[in-house]
């Protein structure tokens, strides 16, 4: 589960086809501070980042991606990986619209109910300043 966690926040980061400055940081904070992932060695990182970077130049799907990064999670789960998806998308205060993609494809091939996309975009706009049209 927490190389799933760090396979759906890499995504997010090159989702745009790069990863920001803020991106890069905000994943070393989560990569020391949070539980779930923060034990995953740096080999282990970069082997995930390895692999999404071997299935997106092979062309792979955005869609085929996501459903296999959700294949083995629960909806907690699912829920919390979209959250980071979100955090991800937002950390540089401009959402780009391949994250937005992004975030609306988690969203579907995942079913994260209406609920929960609600509060997670809420906070995102209020934190990072958005516009409500995301």
């Amino acid at each position: 589960m927490a190389t799933h966690f760090v396979q759906i926040m890499l995504l997010a980061a090159v989702s745009d086809g790069k990863i920001d400055g803020e991106e890069e940081q905000l994943i070393r904070t989560y990569r020391n501070l949070y539980p779930p992932i923060r034990d995953i060695s740096e080999a282990e990182f970069k082997n995930e980042l390895a692999v999404l970077n071997n299935r997106l130049h092979a062309g792979m799907k955005l869609n085929h991606i996501v459903e296999d990064i959700g294949d083995n999670l629960n909806e907690k789960q699912k829920n919390i990986a979209y959250a980071l998806a979100v955090e991800m998308c937002f950390c540089n205060f401009f959402l780009r619209p391949e994250e937005k993609v992004l975030l609306e494809t988690i969203e579907t091939q995942w079913k994260i109910k209406q609920t929960v996309v609600s509060a997670l975009r809420r906070s995102a706009q209020l934190r990072y300043e958005k516009n409500p049209d995301y």
